[in-house]
């Protein structure tokens, strides 16, 4: 795979897990292309310390090497003024890779002018420490080729899952795109209550707990429900914050609310 040239374009958040990962899995920097108009402060960084051929403009694809993978990261909203002539045409023979949310493949084959290459993913942040979860679809007219290159080029950044529908991607999107935030938040809502209660390295503590309760589960390789319960002593005090927690099922009914509602928004970007 690393004698593959990827061709990055948008480096936002998620643009820049991938290109961080790339990096780290020591491919050569003239195989690392980024297509950024606006590129950040770490982007320019790596430039610098040339480890990736940045680009600013289209004009300048002349003077890169043609991509076997091209990874479309930008925003939803500027997929329509993406495919130039030019860009369209350099990009001819590679294999598309979208992790766009909301643009369905038929979308995508549209814009790009290509009928086999084009193969639709959606992954998440943790991409940029090899530990990202990533979801691929193929259609009918997907060519061995594309599939085969796609998942290797996604297996270098964590754990790959192929789904048969492409509107699974939009669930994907809701629970594992979104996942980490979610992660997030009940660190940070954990961490002020603990800070509210008067311990002052609350952020440390609370990301030590989940890091602990994680490696402890991957080394019992117990389901979650099970080691739960091993905490759980009834009638103590862990019984009483869980009971209060699945009462009339009131934490996964507004956990489920939410992914809902990312799920929708997921289908209203197509």
């Amino acid at each position: 795979m690393r004698n593959k040239t990827i061709l990055i374009i948008g480096a936002g958040n998620m643009g820049i897990s991938f290109i961080s990962s790339l990096v780290k899995n020591k491919f050569s920097n003239k195989k690392i292309i980024v297509l950024e108009s606006n590129p950040s402060k770490d982007v320019l960084n790596l430039k610098k310390r040339k480890k990736i051929v940045l680009i600013e403009n289209e004009e300048e694809l002349n003077n890169v090497a043609l991509p076997d993978l091209v990874l479309l990261a930008v925003k939803p909203n500027q997929v329509d003024n993406l495919f130039s002539l030019n860009l369209a045409k350099f990009i001819k023979r590679s294999v598309i890779v979208s992790i766009i949310a909301g643009k369905k493949t038929s979308t995508l084959r549209k814009l790009s002018n290509q009928n086999l290459n084009v193969v639709r993913s959606m992954t998440n942040t943790p991409i940029s420490v090899s530990m990202g979860s990533s979801v691929v679809y193929f259609d009918k007219k997907t060519s061995p080729k594309a599939k085969k290159l796609s998942k290797q080029f996604l297996s270098l950044v964590g754990q790959v899952v192929e789904v048969n529908k492409e509107s699974q991607i939009d669930t994907f999107t809701a629970i594992f795109g979104s996942g980490p935030a979610y992660v997030y938040f009940f660190i940070e809502t954990l961490s002020k209550i603990a800070s509210k209660n008067g311990f002052k390295q609350s952020d440390e503590m609370i990301i030590h707990l989940f890091l602990g309760s994680i490696l402890l589960m991957i080394d019992k390789g117990e389901h979650p429900a099970i080691l739960r319960e091993k905490v759980t002593s009834k009638g103590g005090t862990t019984d009483a914050a869980i009971r209060s927690l699945i009462s009339s099922d009131k934490f996964y009914k507004i956990l489920n609310r939410a992914i809902n509602e990312a799920r929708d928004r997921s289908k209203k970007l197509n």
